[in-house]
């Protein structure tokens, strides 16, 4: 029996392990006490700073230990050997986990805060080291943006480098996500900038439609894409002229009309200015080198106002897109993310029949990605919506008719500013804010009519508001208290099947008279 290796029972191997995770445990637990103390005892030297080492090569993401390292380092003034030694035990930390929120942020501040000469660009090799090795690290991604900006990188390098790793990698969204930030940055919203990207984004595209990231990247660029005119409508409520947009304004642009006083701002989208006497005088978008963008006269509504301002050349690139992708979902009729595009696509570029087109699809995409129905619910509402507006908005219409759209968010409610009765009923309002309907400052009858509610949390304060319908909803009774805020309301219509009138009677104003019907 010498000579021969004792091989431990499964038993008495697993005491051994739990021994020995014990032991480890028992270290853990004295290193991170000891650390603790010498905190709390106000402890800011170098053994302090080695007392924690340990701990975070084993574990980066302790974030008391790094906040108790920012304050060593502060009270020591250190020299540039700790400095170095710090970054080194950030990068060692790194090893053991490279998407350690806590390591990158620690390395950044102590560049930023400690460091009196920090090597940007060293930080910037760093970075393409470790992207190299995982190209989907968002953190890195995220740190050499940062780094990117301190050592004054030209964008054009750090776009050669996206495209590098993109062409390695189609699937790698960071570099998809980085390459948007540079551009929006830059400010790059060139015709030749929108036409190269376009088409780059479609070949990564087309080579694995299954693949989402070319996809999100192509749509973004499509988002980019801004409508042809600033102001929807303007109008007058009692001394005061109020101007509806159709987008915000860049903060570089101003507003110009009626007199020297400066325009106020009642929401990003709306403008407005006290006034005793109104002229023709036209309103004017001006931008930074006083170039006017967009003008109207008051009562007036801006027609296509969902347009977008596109070149032929632009069109052209948009509509071989189309062409493509028609052939694509011909070939693969489920692939969701060329569906979706399609979708975008068609109602950026509006051609023939291009709403139903529209609607169907969604349609479509709602049974082939139902874990995202309920965007594409919301996609459809805003469609819906805007059609509504594009096909409805003459000067002397005082009704909006939503009624029956399927709507499930409220999309554009700015712009019906001016209505006074407003049908949402028969929609699926449900889980949208209430507090979208804010913008209905002239709205004096209101149907909510079978829109799937039960409650009126956010309900605002419409001060117009004279008959608001809220029946076939189940709404809780306390939930009528909301209504409280609207100070000219004068019927509530309900039906017979809704909740006892007498609690809902106690949460509002007793001069409200509650039809029944």
């Amino acid at each position: 029996m010498h000579n021969r290796l004792k091989v431990r029972t499964t038993e008495a191997q697993k005491a051994a392990a739990d021994r020995e995770k014990e032991k480890k445990l028992q270290l853990y637990r004295n290193t991170i006490n000891d650390v603790f103390e010498r905190r709390s005892r106000n402890e800011y030297d170098v053994l302090a700073l080695k007392s924690s080492e340990g701990l975070l090569r084993s574990n980066p993401d302790i974030v008391t230990i790094w906040n108790y390292r920012k304050e060593i380092l502060l009270h020591l003034k250190p020299s540039e050997e700790i400095i170095n030694d710090e970054l080194y035990l950030t990068e060692k930390c790194l090893q053991v986990n490279p998407k350690s929120y806590s390591a990158w942020y620690h390395r950044n501040w102590l560049l930023d805060n400690v460091d009196p000469s920090p090597d940007w660009n060293k930080e910037l090799q760093l970075c393409t080291k470790y992207l190299k090795i995982d190209e989907r690290n968002f953190h890195c991604w995220d740190y050499r943006q940062i780094v990117a900006s301190k050592c004054q990188e030209p964008n054009e390098n750090e776009l050669k480098f996206t495209m590098e790793m993109i062409e390695a990698n189609f699937s790698n969204y960071s570099a998809w996500h980085y390459r948007s930030k540079l551009f929006s940055a830059a400010g790059k919203d060139e015709e030749s900038t929108k036409i190269s990207e376009l088409s780059l984004v479609e070949s990564a595209a087309f080579t694995d439609p299954s693949d989402q990231s070319a996809w999100i990247y192509q749509r973004w660029l499509i988002g980019k894409l801004e409508p042809s005119k600033f102001i929807y409508k303007v109008s007058q409520i009692k001394n005061e002229i109020y101007l509806i947009l159709n987008r915000k304004l860049p903060n570089n642009y101003k507003i110009i009309g009626l007199g020297e006083t400066n325009w106020e701002q009642f929401d990003s989208k709306i403008w407005y200015k006290t006034v005793d006497n109104v002229g023709s005088t036209k309103i004017q978008i001006i931008d930074e080198v006083n170039q006017v963008i967009d003008n109207l006269s008051i009562d007036n509504v801006q027609q296509n106002i969902f347009n977008l301002n596109i070149s032929e050349q632009l069109r052209l690139v948009l509509n071989g897109q189309l062409d493509s992708l028609r052939q694509l979902l011909d070939m693969e009729p489920e692939s969701k993310w060329a569906l979706l595009t399609y979708v975008l696509l068609l109602y950026t570029l509006k051609p023939n029949n291009y709403f139903k087109n529209c609607l169907e699809n969604i349609k479509l995409l709602k049974e082939l990605d139902t874990k995202r129905k309920n965007y594409y619910h919301d996609l459809e509402s805003r469609y819906q919506i805007e059609h509504w507006i594009a096909n409805n908005n003459n000067n002397n219409m005082d009704s909006v008719n939503l009624k029956g759209y399927g709507l499930t968010a409220f999309y554009h409610m700015h712009m019906f500013l001016f209505n006074k009765n407003i049908d949402l009923s028969d929609n699926d309002l449900s889980h949208s804010n209430l507090n979208h309907l804010k913008y209905l400052i002239m709205c004096e009858q209101l149907s909510l009519k079978n829109c799937k509610l039960t409650n009126l949390d956010n309900f605002p304060a419409l001060n117009n508001l004279e008959v608001l319908d809220l029946r076939e909803n189940k709404i809780q009774e306390i939930s009528y208290k909301e209504l409280t805020k609207c100070k000219s309301l004068k019927k509530i219509i309900l039906d017979k099947k809704q909740i006892a009138l007498d609690k809902i009677t106690q949460c509002i104003n007793q001069s409200t008279n509650i039809e029944i019907m």
